[in-house]
């Protein structure tokens, strides 16, 4: 009895827990690390203008103190405005204006993407209706319904290109932080902020 009675407290005690969870990667090509970066452009690529200013900023903040010359989009650019798709030609033209004020690295932030999965859910009624948790077979038509939710999940990526090197359709740096029903959308921020001091912290 006292078994059953601990069972089912730990299956209360599962339900409850959020799914929101948070994790980073990072990549750098080879000599990354022994590249001089004096210079770098910092272009957070979103529709939310505020945002977009405060991520610049703060992001030129971090690099400043690890001695690089940071120009922000929003001032260095202003006439450049959020759009989902660019022509080559105007791909182009930007890359030739920041080769004309001597800018060859750019750190683009952006959301690489978002899915929403609808999963099975850790509720008592589902462990109770016998959900085969280690079974990979498939449910007949007689399995009971099943209690469902939807998981959110965000990838956002910090990637540095070289536009001076014939490969620069390829970064030479990434950092991306991927969550899972993030509890605020600043904690992924600011966890890419932290990944971005890292990726430059020598």
């Amino acid at each position: 009895m006292k078994n059953s009675i601990f069972i089912i407290g730990i299956l209360i005690l599962c339900a409850s827990c959020s799914t929101s969870k948070m994790t980073t990667a990072s990549w750098k090509s080879d000599g990354f690390d022994n590249q001089t970066i004096d210079k770098i452009l910092v272009y957070a690529n979103t529709d939310d203008q505020k945002l977009q200013k405060e991520f610049e900023d703060q992001t030129a903040q971090i690099l400043i103190k690890e001695g690089i010359f940071t120009y922000k989009m929003h001032d260095i650019f202003p006439d450049i405005v959020y759009k989902e798709v660019r022509t080559q030609e105007e791909i182009a033209a930007f890359v030739e204006d920041c080769k004309e004020k001597q800018i060859s690295k750019i750190l683009f932030a952006t959301k690489k993407s978002q899915t929403v999965d609808t999963v099975m859910s850790k509720s008592l009624h589902n462990y109770m209706n016998g959900l085969h948790t280690l079974s990979l077979e498939r449910y007949n038509e007689d399995e009971p319904e099943y209690d469902t939710k939807q998981v959110t999940t965000y990838v956002i990526e910090a990637a540095v290109y070289d536009i001076n090197e014939p490969s620069q359709n390829a970064p030479i740096a990434t950092t991306s932080v991927t969550a899972t029903d993030p509890k605020s959308l600043d904690k992924i921020k600011d966890q890419l902020l932290k990944s971005i001091k890292q990726l430059f912290n020598k």
